[in-house]
């Protein structure tokens, strides 16, 4: 919002310049400093024709003309707090001064004291004095308002005026999109590209359009996906939930994979959201069929978006399937928090609680995996053309506290991404993620003779890809992992490489 105001103050300091030249030039005949700074002034002499007027006004007799002009000179210099005291000045000295009402409403306009700017607006309007440029000032302190209905109006009566047509275009769409009207607002933003296609405004409006076709479909209540993998994976693993690898093959397979997700927005345009989800996973593996996992998620996502962040509480169930028996059921919740600090920095702050049990059959109670993790996370996002892409770190911890002592342990986690959109249709992602997770125990086998030391891993994970749109929502995906857990059990010590494709279409 505050990037949209700043763009439309700036058009609109354009246009302060509209009124030079149509003040009455009574005092300029007996006045030649006057007459000397307005010429400075129209040759955009800006310190010059100051010095004239100041002069001027020193001197006397104080007029509300050499008021008008001291401040249209002071805001061209950016001196905005003195260019608003003497335009207010030539409108307490003359109340029928509509040149300089114009210019003042427009200063205050553009400072964003919209409310200060409306007595001169009514003023204006009442008077039919210069109606396009004063409906486009309307609309713009409406806007500011929040008043969206009111700002159509009166951008669509300042349109209609080819010297304002592309300025009240550009701030009508703007105006269309606050009311979530997309389709009209990408229809108007595309007709202010066409009044001056070189113009600065068309090149912020062209932009626009591709912000609003992004929000329109990301404030959809309804969205769906589909996908279908195919991989290679160097040692087939399975793996137990927060933690390192539970059972691992020592074999390579091929994967085919399956996932389809739904997901439904109740308030999409309001501050409270609540998001019904739910996503089905499977994957086949050719020879290793022990391996193949069914997954069920279901949840609910309540969250509140404020001005410059939003708060989200996912809380999550989840069914698993490995090798067509009941293996896990999970429940997850996990409130997280992202503060825009710019449009460019975010910051999240993140917990994470959870109530897990494992259903396999226990060779002996020290493998009991079931139990409570509670853990939190902090972490910091850069974004990059316009939030398309990012760069993104995070911290996390983790305390897993299991029924049997093989799993109690604490895992510390760093994580480093990216993702950035080369073009349109093509982005590029990968990550580092870096894992140290000591046992609380020591590692037990089954045979009592046997001593063992307490387990540690320590993990890497690195993943790169690619993403090619092929055709709205369609997407194909290349990827490769590698997976290296340097652990001081032999049993978990291993490598895996998995490289593959997907094809996906989201809606």
């Amino acid at each position: 919002m505050i990037v949209r105001l700043a763009l439309m103050g700036a058009m609109a300091l354009l246009l302060t310049c509209t009124v030079l030249g149509q003040a009455p030039m009574a005092d300029a005949a007996a006045d030649p400093l006057l007459t000397q700074g307005v010429q400075d002034l129209q040759a955009e002499n800006y310190e010059e024709a100051l010095a004239a007027f100041t002069r001027s006004w020193s001197q006397g007799p104080h007029t509300a003309e050499k008021a008008y002009y001291l401040g249209l000179t002071s805001g061209r210099l950016g001196r905005y707090e003195a260019s608003q005291s003497h335009l207010e000045e030539a409108v307490r000295l003359n109340p029928d001064y509509s040149e300089a009402r114009l210019a003042l409403a427009d200063l205050l306009v553009n400072l964003e004291k919209s409310a200060d700017a409306q007595e001169h607006l009514e003023y204006l309007r009442a008077r039919n004095y210069q109606p396009a440029h004063t409906a486009l000032l309307s609309g713009q302190a409406a806007f500011q308002q929040k008043n969206y209905s009111q700002a159509v109006t009166y951008l669509r009566e300042a349109e209609t005026d080819p010297a304002f047509a592309q300025q009240a275009k550009l701030q009508l769409g703007l105006a269309l999109e606050a009311q979530h009207r997309y389709d009209e607002s990408r229809r108007v933003l595309q007709e202010a590209v066409t009044v001056n296609p070189d113009s600065l405004l068309a090149g912020y409006a062209q932009r626009q359009v591709s912000v609003v076709e992004r929000r329109q479909k990301d404030t959809q209540p309804f969205h769906a996906q589909v996908s279908s993998s195919f991989e290679y994976d160097t040692n087939v693993t399975l793996q137990s939930g927060q933690g390192g690898a539970q059972v691992i093959s020592g074999q390579g397979d091929t994967v085919f994979t399956q996932l389809a997700s739904l997901d439904y927005q109740f308030f999409p345009h309001d501050p409270f959201g609540l998001m019904v989800q739910y996503s089905i996973f499977q994957n086949f593996h050719r020879r290793i069929t022990p391996y193949d996992v069914l997954s069920h998620t279901a949840g609910i996502t309540p969250s509140y978006r404020f001005s410059q962040g939003t708060l989200w509480f996912p809380f999550t169930f989840n069914y698993m399937d490995v090798g067509s028996d009941k293996y896990y059921t999970g429940y997850v919740l996990s409130p997280t928090y992202l503060h825009m600090v710019t449009p460019k920095i975010g910051l999240e702050a993140g917990m994470f609680l959870a109530r897990n049990y494992y259903w396999y059959p226990l060779p002996f109670a020290q493998e009991d995996r079931s139990g409570k993790d509670i853990g939190g996370s902090l972490g910091a996002y850069y974004f990059l053309k316009n939030q398309k892409g990012y760069l993104q770190a995070r911290f996390s911890y983790l305390r897993d506290a299991t029924g049997g002592s093989n799993w109690d342990s604490s895992i510390y986690r760093l994580l480093f991404a990216a993702l950035y959109p080369v073009t349109e249709n093509f982005k590029v992602n990968g990550f580092l993620e870096l894992t140290l997770q000591p046992y609380d125990h020591n590692w037990f086998n089954g045979n009592p003779l046997v001593s063992n030391p307490k387990r540690q891993d320590k993990t890497l994970l690195v993943g790169v890809g690619g993403t090619y749109n092929i055709y709205k929502g369609l997407e194909l995906n290349l990827h490769y992992y590698f997976v290296r857990d340097n652990s001081n059990l032999p049993l978990y010590d291993y490598h895996r490489h998995i490289m593959g494709g997907t094809i996906a279409y989201k809606y």
